[in-house]
């Protein structure tokens, strides 16, 4: 039998039953290295290719595809071209009724969506992909569905979906020693705990990442390197910050990839950190104009909100138009996380021009959106994924550990000691089904629970009974200029003035992001207000120096009485009514009329 030398090292068989087992073989290793050796992947999925095209194999044709497709969307970010190579590959499937590979390539169009910013068709695909691949027992390929679920999960803000998927799909790649999958999950976790502000985690996770993908994954590395930059500049280390966004940026210009937009992004943020306005408006616009010529959206609604905040600030009127084109583009993507930022943004920009009227229906909405995304309900549901991913991870050590033989001898040490951790993981999570995490007084929750029961008891003996919301001013630029360390340790300080000065029947709840909310028993209105003055005054004199050199912290509160409302949520609202009302009228102050 005539054989010759190929590229693959698979001999060319000069038999014709061969052939489409050696383009199978061929279309199989490009896929296998399609991220991590891109030339020689390209390569061997253009042979496979040619020679099912000579051979009329439609499979074989379709799986050459697959490769050719995704990584033209991944290094190229040629969206339009990657699709077609894709929609061709699943036309070829649905003809011959084939379904392997009909996941992969599934995954890939779903994944140009995603890039077009056009997140609900994006996870369509990705659900219809996973249940061909748990049907056809493709354990990898439903890992990387569950990955890329998660993706969509994150930029739609819907981040406690989005840990439970790449949690599932870590389990999956580590228990089959797929490292450098696993690498991509790691690094996504991190951008899950960098969105919920756990700098430390996302650390953790995406050093572990870059670790696995810095010799073998160039793009991945990068990402990792603009991730662990986009951490630092959130801790305010802004010149490691350029160091890690700097490497990134060049990494991407060198293979064309379009997140080179985020790293302008972020270095872009970091100029106006430190006041060069001029240089944050040129990473802002170079990074609008590469995301909008590459054709790919996912990163537009964060680049627009941060080009339209400096914009509206500097006095440009192009500031507006960008603020309102972030909100529409992220409310098409479902982007929550840029509705709530961009509403916000808004919100300053009209007050800034006087008109109230909009600023409170952009503040309305900022609140509405932030609640949603960081509702105690989502909190709790993190926490679970948590537990759960800790309890499945030392579950894969176990059946690892079991493999080698190793696990036999401390079987029921195991047991004994996951017993344990659940048992203290258990009452964790009842603990903080009621606490607030970061400050330790009642969370959002819990609050409601207990504002309903105060409510009836009032209404059912005739007692008073005052709610009170509270906002620690300008808190933003206290994160911005002291970092958001320093952010967290001003919120605690301010719930623990507020808990340690109300009586023990009181209650004192962290409502979301930097208000408290008080509700104050047997109380009346004009009692309660007084109460808010003082707390106010003692916030005022509180010596911040001590946390950092500059810092000073007020408040301001709106309150409201039992006769205003006819419900406990329309108490909370004309108590947060009357908190809008403080702020414009120049904060630090309390509102009761």
């Amino acid at each position: 039998m005539e054989t010759a030398p190929a590229l693959s090292g698979v001999p060319v068989v000069a038999d014709p039953e061969g052939v489409r087992a050696r383009i199978d073989a061929l279309a199989d290793e490009a896929w296998s290295i399609r991220l991590t050796g891109r030339e020689r992947a390209e390569a061997l999925a253009r042979e496979a290719l040619e020679l099912a095209e000579a051979e009329e194999y439609p499979l074989g044709v379709a799986l050459a595809l697959r490769t050719l497709g995704v990584q033209r969307n991944y290094f190229a970010s040629d969206h339009a071209g990657a699709l077609e190579l894709l929609q061709r590959a699943l036309s070829l499937l649905d003809a011959s009724g084939e379904d392997r590979g009909r996941g992969d390539v599934l995954n890939g169009i779903g994944y140009v969506h995603l890039r077009r910013g056009e997140y609900g068709e994006a996870t369509r695909l990705h659900l219809q992909a996973l249940q061909i691949q748990r049907a056809t027992g493709d354990v990898l390929g439903e890992a990387n569905s569950l990955n890329h679920l998660g993706v969509v999960a994150d930029r739609a803000g819907e981040y406690a979906a989005a840990l439970e998927y790449y949690q599932a799909s870590v389990g999956i790649r580590e228990l089959h020693g797929a490292t450098a999958a696993m690498g991509h999950s790691l690094m996504n976790i991190g951008v899950v705990y960098a969105h919920l502000g756990e700098m430390e985690r996302s650390l953790e996770y995406t050093i572990r990442a870059l670790r696995i993908h810095e010799h073998s994954d160039p793009p991945a590395a990068a990402i990792c390197l603009n991730n662990i930059g986009a951490s630092f500049r959130t801790l305010g280390e802004y010149d490691l910050a350029l160091e890690y966004l700097e490497q990134a940026a060049a990494a991407f210009r060198a293979i064309g990839h379009v997140d080179e937009a985020n790293c302008l992004c972020e270095i872009g943020c970091i100029h106006a950190a430190r006041g060069d306005d001029a240089g944050a408006l040129s990473c802002f616009r170079a990074s609008l104009e590469l995301t909008r010529r590459l054709g790919s959206r996912v990163f537009e609604p964060e680049i627009l909100m941060h080009l339209g905040h400096l914009e509206d600030r500097l006095g440009d009127p192009a500031g507006l138009a960008h603020l309102h084109e972030a909100v529409d583009l992220a409310e098409a993507q479902g982007a929550r996380e840029y509705v709530y930022a961009a509403h916000e943004a808004l919100a300053e920009a009209y007050e800034r021009r006087g008109d109230t009227a909009r600023a409170l229906e952009h503040h309305r909405a900022f609140h509405t959106v932030w609640r949603d995304v960081f509702s105690t309900e989502t909190s709790v549901r993190i926490q679970n994924v948590r537990v759960r991913a800790e309890v499945q991870q030392t579950q894969r050590e176990a059946e690892i550990l079991r493999e080698r033989n190793e696990a036999l001898t401390r079987a029921d040490e195991e047991k004994a000691r996951l017993l344990e951790r659940l048992r203290e993981q258990a009452a964790e999570l009842e603990r903080q089904t009621r606490e607030d995490s970061l400050t330790g007084v009642f969370n959002r929750r819990h609050l409601d629970t207990l504002l309903a029961g105060e409510w009836e008891r009032a209404i059912r003996f005739g007692r008073a009974l005052t709610v009170a919301m509270l906002d620690v001013d300008h808190f933003k630029q206290v994160n911005d200029r002291f970092t958001h360390a320093v952010g967290d340790e001003v919120l605690r300080t301010v719930a623990r003035i507020l808990r340690e000065n109300t009586r023990g029947v009181d209650v004192v709840a962290r409502y979301g992001g930097e208000e408290f909310c008080l509700i104050l028993v047997e109380t009346r209105l004009e009692e309660g207000a007084r109460l808010c003055d003082r707390l106010r005054g003692l916030v005022e004199t509180h010596d911040w120096s001590e946390l950092r050199p500059g810092l000073a912290v007020t408040v301001s509160a709106g309150v409201a009485g039992l006769h205003e409302a006819d419900a406990p949520e329309n108490l909370l609202a004309a108590a947060d009514v009357r908190l809008y009302a403080a702020k414009h009228a120049g904060r630090n102050r309390v509102c009761a009329d």
